[in-house]
């Protein structure tokens, strides 16, 4: 339209250029026709609806000073209102989880408003809503054998994980044989998400036997740690069977939904239970500018040993907008594509101080009952970092969060657009970094 109203302006004051009064005229007029087009034909400003909702059960998380605990306590029982302790650590000494508590209100009261009016009590060290975190299931894409990209392992639908290939993950695989390298001892890699279905024939048989009715959290579990060369189904990013202990805890419910609690919950027990690497392909947007909960629950975990790695998220945003992909001292993945391009649905990390790449498009990798499926979606490039990360942490079980994140990102590969993405990870240059 723009193109059209120039062009023909530019014909009718070629036809009056013996007319300067008349050429200013066409001109005003085109201007304002110009404005008046703009205005119409503009499509408004993007925003993000306010979807956000709470625990029915529990819609308020507070941090309460423990010597006012009782009186806050009774403060709040008197307008009707249920509090339980929240969080469980076991190393409560370390931390101010076990601070928090879960406040009930009635459906009708305006969460916002009973938070404003507790925020600044004498006691409260902390108040946000427990936020319910709707669980963006990945698209389920078809992919076909790809004989290009070779034969990396004996696996017999490796020909269909180009993502492997795109990573090098041939000479990944050959280092280790080739300079007789072995673990340290074998790394605890958590996936918190929908379950893992522990009975599938190409993941560990070490494996708790749970249940998994969405498929996500099994195929996230491939993705990091299926069994390489074991002439069964897929290759992963542990390069056999000694290298990593995968474990799963269900975080999101069998609808799709999960909450800020349930997930902070499964940070703690992963923790607890000797996690080296806790895998979070899960998040929502957020109306809250910072989550002292989740970072509190990230510290806990660094501290006790455990490195944390979160999916950028699938709406094409600003991931600084998403948690728990927002939450301090995690390692963010987006994904990119074959082209090394973000992928469309990917959120970008420009914002965020530890953003990383991995391929997350058509990721072919175990799905329940010994089947197979290709995802596409940050939820996919995330177990590709989390494995990695726990095959480094098996060669030197003493790595953290900070210099995992410098070695992966000092041996990355730029992409199509750094800034957004975060480097590509390269994991064989980033094993040779630990020598």
């Amino acid at each position: 339209i723009s193109c059209l109203t120039m062009a023909l302006t530019g014909f009718i004051l070629d036809l009056v250029s013996h007319n300067k009064i008349v050429q200013i005229i066409v001109s005003i007029i085109s201007v304002m026709s110009g404005m008046y087009i703009e205005k119409s034909f503009r499509l408004p400003d993007y925003q993000i609806v306010n979807t956000t909702s709470y625990d029915p059960d529990g819609e308020i998380l507070v941090e309460i000073d423990q010597n006012r605990i009782s009186e806050i306590s009774k403060i709040i029982t008197s307008k009707n209102k249920t509090i339980r302790s929240a969080f469980k650590p076991l190393s409560g000494e370390i931390t101010e989880l076990d601070d928090y508590y879960v406040i009930d209100v009635d459906k009708n009261d305006d969460v916002n408003q009973f938070m404003n009016n507790f925020k600044n009590m004498d006691g409260i060290k902390w108040i946000e809503p427990n936020e319910i975190i709707p669980f963006d299931f990945p698209q389920r894409t078809e992919i076909e054998s790809m004989d290009k990209y070779g034969k990396l392992s004996n696996d017999p639908s490796v020909n269909m994980q180009w993502h492997l290939s795109f990573l090098n993950m041939e000479q990944y695989y050959k280092f280790f044989i080739s300079n007789n390298i072995q673990p340290q001892r074998a790394a605890t890699l958590y996936i918190l998400d929908t379950g893992i279905d522990g009975s599938h024939e190409d993941l560990p048989s070490d494996l708790t036997k749970n249940k998994d009715k969405q498929g996500h959290g099994t195929h996230c579990a491939g993705v990091a740690a299926a069994i390489t060369n074991n002439n069964i189904g897929v290759a992963s990013m542990t390069p056999n069977k000694d290298w990593v202990k995968v474990k799963g805890i269900q975080v999101i419910g069998d609808i799709g939904f999960g909450t800020q609690k349930s997930i902070i919950d499964g940070i703690i027990e992963a923790t607890d239970n000797g996690a080296d690497v806790i895998s979070l392909s899960l998040g929502g947007i957020t109306n809250q500018e910072r989550q002292k909960a989740y970072n509190d629950a990230v510290k806990y975990a660094n501290d006790k040993g455990a490195i944390v790695v979160v999916a950028a998220g699938n709406a094409n945003l600003d991931g600084k907008r998403y948690s728990p992909a927002n939450a301090e001292n995690v390692i963010t993945v987006t994904s990119v594509n074959e082209k090394s391009e973000k992928s469309g649905f990917s959120n970008h990390v420009e914002n965020l101080k530890m953003g990383i790449a991995a391929p997350g498009e058509k990721i072919l990798s175990t799905t329940p009952s010994n089947t197979y499926t290709a995802f596409s979606g940050t939820s996919m490039a995330t177990p590709q970092v989390a494995g990695l990360i726990a095959v480094m942490k098996a060669i030197n079980p003493k790595l953290n969060t900070q210099t995992v994140y410098r070695i992966l990102n000092s041996t990355g590969k730029e992409t199509q657009n750094t800034l957004r993405t975060g480097k590509l990870i390269q994991p064989l240059d980033a094993i040779k970094a630990l020598f």
